[in-house]
């Protein structure tokens, strides 16, 4: 019998955003040294650094150079060694296209329903970051979502349609009452919450501290209180 405690990971967080993905790197680095003694699970949750581009995208350098100026590139550099740092290869000046976010959360979404999200956060994710496809292109995503058993034709008319629109709005809507602006941003088990992508050694203490609190819970028994009501 499995008596590992269950420690769930909200995740809010964004695909083209690099330090999310360096964050999930740290996380995964912190389950993989924690799972021994702990059952992980992982939900990803939306949010959209810049809701305002386009469907077709813009060129990715003129997105940035109208956000951070002509020498974006030079901005970014220490972004692509913590990558490296993490195995990640970015490449910043050779991504094809700043892109809207808003219909890879819908797949997502779905991609929960089906037991998938996690797989696909990360194929979305590679795909952007280290492949540096266009994923503004429908014939693209079906590529991707491909390896997941997704027909073409099923990718493309999740593409072209509003499924889970409703549900990604109200996420969003969500957090940003919980007054999050910034991600990633971790919640575990509902009690804790980290900002940013810190080491994989924060993750792991939370982990370990969750894992004896929810110890203890399970020895606990019958007793006597204080107020006399239980003896």
């Amino acid at each position: 019998m499995n008596t590992k405690p269950i420690i769930r990971v909200d995740v809010v967080s964004d695909i083209v955003c690099p330090w999310c993905y360096i964050g999930k790197r740290r996380l995964e680095k912190a389950i993989q040294d924690t799972q021994s003694s702990c059952n992980l699970q992982v939900i990803y949750h939306p949010f959209q650094l810049d809701p305002t581009v386009p469907k077709e995208g813009i060129p990715f350098s003129e997105h940035m150079e109208g956000r951070f100026g002509a020498n974006y590139a030079q901005k970014f550099r220490q972004v692509e060694q913590a990558a490296e740092s993490e195995d990640l290869d970015f490449d910043f000046e050779n991504l094809p296209k700043a892109i809207n976010t808003f219909a890879f959360h819908r797949i997502l979404m779905i991609s929960l329903q089906e037991g998938i999200q996690v797989e696909v956060k990360e194929a979305l994710m590679k795909a952007y970051f280290i492949d540096r496809v266009d994923l503004t292109d429908e014939n693209v995503v079906a590529e991707v979502m491909s390896q997941f058993g997704w027909a073409a034709e099923k990718t493309v008319g999740i593409l072209q349609s509003d499924e889970a629109s409703d549900e990604v709005k109200e996420e969003m809507h969500y957090f940003r009452q919980q007054g999050i602006s910034g991600v990633p941003f971790f919640i575990f088990d509902k009690k804790y919450a980290v900002s940013g992508a810190q080491p994989s050694e924060v993750f792991k203490e939370i982990f370990e501290k969750l894992a004896q609190e929810k110890q203890v819970q399970a020895i606990s028994g019958d007793m006597c209180d204080v107020d006399g009501e239980n003896c």
